[in-house]
């Protein structure tokens, strides 16, 4: 699912020029260091999909980290819609960022259907001595993941770079707060470029 239109078209900062050119890399795509706007689309393209809103998008969205955010705020109802980020490897399942701008990790709030099935992918690491990595914590219902049930308290942490897949409960609704350090969040980084595990394999003997 993407959340961008196709034609919405993006400025990118110095690290979301350097996530395409990883992205381009991992894909053996052609990449123009000196050009900095693309459509949605033509990220899309590349593998990349938004992972979060920046400070600057936040802060033009009154959202700032200057105040208490709970739960019961209207802006928290808002975020469901407002601040939807990419789900690409589920169907189905919605994922929004909080409203709060945590600026090392994004926070968001994925809900999953019953029965739902995220497909084996990984996530590149940030770098060898900082991979970064997703946190999750079960609200509601439960995942079925590397042999266990997590569910309400339970929380389970993969660091970026591990190949994994999960499915969420059978017969009811599951809700996830998910926070994830990927690369250079705090620099504006919006983007990442999650692979499928067979496109991961073929990279993976390609460097070896």
């Amino acid at each position: 699912m993407q959340i961008d239109s196709p034609e919405r078209r993006f400025d990118l900062c110095d690290v979301e020029v350097e996530t395409l050119r990883r992205a381009a890399t991992e894909r053996d795509l052609d990449f123009d260091p000196g050009r900095r706007s693309y459509t949605a689309a033509e990220l899309s393209a590349y593998g990349l999909v938004r992972e979060s809103y920046n400070s600057q998008e936040l802060r033009g969205m009154g959202i700032t980290s200057k105040k208490v955010v709970t739960s019961f705020d209207p802006e928290t109802a808002r975020a469901r819609d407002t601040l939807l980020v990419d789900a690409p490897f589920a169907n189905k399942i919605r994922k929004w960022q909080i409203p709060v701008d945590i600026c090392e990790w994004r926070t968001m709030i994925t809900e999953f259907p019953p029965d739902s099935f995220v497909e084996p992918h990984v996530h590149p690491a940030n770098s060898e001595e900082d991979p970064g990595g997703s946190l999750r914590t079960i609200l509601k219902g439960s995942i079925s993941y590397a042999g266990r049930v997590f569910g309400p308290g339970d929380w389970f942490f993969i660091p970026n770079g591990v190949p994994y897949s999960f499915r969420s409960d059978l017969d009811r609704d599951t809700i996830v707060l998910y926070s994830y350090a990927f690369f250079a969040p705090a620099q504006g980084n919006r983007f990442s470029y999650p692979m499928e595990i067979e496109h991961y394999r073929v990279g993976t003997a390609a460097v070896a």
